[in-house]
């Protein structure tokens, strides 16, 4: 049972320990649904899937796809903002 409930995630759900990917996505509206601080060395960042999701992912690791640079800035910050808040 443990399996599909992770399967059912994995189409509901994208998440990455890469700050940079995630602040690009953000920087696509990709939305970014929680992060997951149970680690204390990572963080794991959790999106919504999208249909577009997995492309745009590719096209970021292939040097595919761009986005504007004080977006993709504002969006690392305010990641960073999220990870060393309090809660």
């Amino acid at each position: 049972m443990k399996k599909q409930s992770q399967k059912k995630n994995a189409q509901q759900f994208f998440s990455s320990h890469d700050i940079g990917l995630v602040a690009f996505l953000l920087s696509k509206k990709f939305e970014l649904i929680d992060l997951d601080k149970t680690l204390k060395s990572k963080v794991l960042f959790i999106l919504k899937r999208d249909d577009d999701i997995d492309n745009a992912i590719k096209n970021y690791w292939n040097f595919k796809s761009s986005v504007d640079a004080q977006t993709y800035f504002n969006q690392l910050k305010r990641l960073k903002n999220q990870i060393f808040s309090s809660n």
